[in-house]
């Protein structure tokens, strides 16, 4: 199994987001050495259009390749777009994937190994990272045209909390696959999903300064 990590350049409500500093040396450092220390690991790589993160990333021992094209670091670029688009200049095509964010600085080694125990046990196409939803999503309300609220999923509304599905969301953190069956997708829901589920204290999508700050504050609690 091969690492990609996605460390893009521009983004802009938190600059330089994936090489900023956390507990003394960049958040992407953290990642690399966590995705390093898997023993099902045979390579950690870093996409990037930056030169500054490729080289920190390198520093910290991924390897990088040349810079990532433009087109491929915008804004609207999701991940599958970089599954069909980027991923094959560095993995061969019998090779599984572990796609991790930049920021998934919690995530320890033994998360990745529970999760690996799951992918190599049952075999889907993509084991994604989720969290549990607090209150089921079937309870969700939204405002109608004339500013009412009206229940999504109107035949779930008198059901007991026990009688509703499981339902969990993608945590934003990783995501083990067979590259070349996903890249067939538009999106991350394949035929076969199997998911991993993170500690809550785990989930920190970092996209906004205030999820920063929680990274933060939960690193340091962590370190203590």
């Amino acid at each position: 199994m091969i690492v990609y990590i996605p460390g893009r350049g521009g983004s802009k409500r938190i600059p330089k987001k994936n090489i900023k500093l956390l507990g003394g040396k960049p958040v992407i450092a953290h990642v690399i050495e966590t995705a390093k220390s898997l023993d099902f690991v045979d390579a950690v790589f870093v996409s990037t259009d930056d030169t500054s993160i490729q080289k920190i990333a390198t520093e910290w021992g991924a390897k990088t390749k040349d810079l990532r094209d433009e087109k491929l670091s915008e804004d609207h670029v999701d991940f599958i777009s970089l599954i069909r688009g980027d991923v094959q200049r560095f993995v061969d095509d019998d090779e599984d994937l572990l796609f991790i964010l930049p920021t998934a600085v919690l995530v320890e080694k033994k998360h990745y190994t529970e999760a690996y125990q799951i992918y190599r046990k049952s075999a889907p196409q993509l084991l994604m990272s989720t969290i549990d939803y607090p209150i089921s999503p079937l309870w969700a309300m939204q405002k109608d045209s004339k500013g009412f609220w009206k229940a999504l999923h109107p035949e779930a509304i008198k059901m007991r909390s026990q009688d509703l599905p499981q339902t969990c969301v993608d945590a934003g953190l990783f995501y083990m696959m067979k590259w070349k069956e996903v890249r067939k997708f538009d999106s991350f829901i394949v035929d076969k999903l199997l998911t991993y589920s993170i500690p809550r204290e785990v989930a920190v999508d970092v996209d906004t300064p205030s999820d920063w700050k929680v990274l933060e504050e939960l690193y340091t609690k962590k370190s203590k």
